[in-house]
């Protein structure tokens, strides 16, 4: 794999070729944008790139630096299972190549033992390379120690040297390490990329391509990772829930909560939710059904839509996301949970008679 490889973000591309090509790459640089979109993918191609013996731009995939790149790279599983029966923070720093680090969380947070080992190692001349990469990923779990451990290097890095931070949160970063960074911003992938992958790449049909590509939120790791039958026996219970949610006593709220509750995910749960509520709220106006994410289940919440419930969908999806919020946030499950369906049972236009 070469930059013009990975999918996508050709302005990003474009212009971290055209550095390579001029030898004036950044020496640190922020690449941001949503999960899954390819940021650490393309942020190894740029430290390949800068550790190949042939220094035309991109990486030549053919000397013994990109080979052994490559290999690391396919190999990331068995480097995190080193990693993780380690069980010590700097085993995280994983190598790639004697001149390329990835690092990575341990247990959501990137330690200052780990900085500290970075700042050591960049200290000396590159092993084998023209130049040293140090890729962070999910940079945002940098512990303010941490960050601060870094500044100098960042600041200041030593010849040849190049830090790459990947982020989905960069406001999550101290603004001392982002105004020390040239910031390249990713936007999701376009629904047509999407689906031609999973078509092309991972031989999935064009119909399934399709449900995934609409509900991956521009992610092809999401897309990728999608589990059709567990999603859509999921949906299924929360259409259901919906179709009766009107008609539901202080007990039935409570079982429905609690149902929620007992989901290994029910983040991902809440997820559905919306985009379900969602598109009865674009439904109840008319909308055409091909606007539906859940375009194969129009029919069920076209009639949702029809009814009051659909003068109040819009509104009870903005309480699903501030359920959603609060778990992100650490809320107690069970108690966010039920205020939610406190919160729209109470919701004018949603009792039983006014759904006729």
């Amino acid at each position: 794999m070469a930059l013009g490889d990975v999918l996508g973000h050709e302005r990003v591309k474009a212009a971290l070729l055209q550095s390579l090509r001029q030898q004036r790459l950044p020496s640190a640089m922020l690449f941001s944008g949503p999960e899954g979109i390819g940021k650490r993918m393309l942020a190894v191609e740029v430290a390949r790139a800068l550790i190949c013996e042939q220094p035309s731009g991109d990486a030549c995939g053919q000397c013994s630096p990109c080979l052994r790149i490559t290999h690391a790279r396919d190999s990331l599983a068995d480097l995190r299972a080193q990693a993780q029966a380690a069980d010590e923070a700097v085993a995280f720093n994983l190598r790639l190549h004697p001149d390329l680090l990835l690092v990575e969380p341990m247990k959501d947070t990137i330690r200052v033992e780990q900085a500290r080992a970075i700042v050591s190692e960049v200290a000396e001349r590159p092993f084998e390379g023209r130049g040293r990469a140090i890729v962070i990923d999910d940079a945002h779990c940098l512990t303010e120690q941490a960050a601060n451990a870094l500044l100098k290097s960042l600041e200041e890095p030593p010849s040849g040297t190049h830090f790459m931070l990947v982020t989905s949160s960069p406001e999550a970063l101290l603004a001392t390490i982002r105004s020390r960074c040239h910031r390249l911003r990713f936007a999701a992938l376009p629904s047509a990329t999407i689906s031609s992958a999973l078509v092309e790449r991972w031989g999935i049909s064009p119909e399934e391509a399709q449900l995934r590509t609409r509900l991956s939120g521009g992610s092809l790791k999401v897309a990728v990772a999608f589990d059709s039958d567990a999603y859509r026996n999921l949906r299924d219970t929360l259409i259901g829930l919906l179709e009766r949610w009107g008609d539901l006593d202080e007990l039935g709220r409570l079982d429905a909560a609690q149902t929620l509750a007992d989901l290994d995910e029910p983040r991902e749960a809440l997820g559905i939710l919306r985009s379900l509520l969602r598109d009865v709220a674009v439904l109840s106006e008319g909308a055409e059904a091909t606007r539906a994410l859940n375009s194969d289940v129009v029919e069920r919440l076209a009639v949702l839509g029809s009814s009051a419930f659909g003068r109040r969908a819009a509104e009870l999806a903005d309480c699903v996301e501030r359920a959603a919020r609060a778990l992100r946030a650490n809320a107690h499950r069970g108690l966010t949970l039920d205020r939610l369906m406190d919160s729209v049972a109470s919701a004018p236009g949603l009792r039983g008679e006014d759904r006729a």
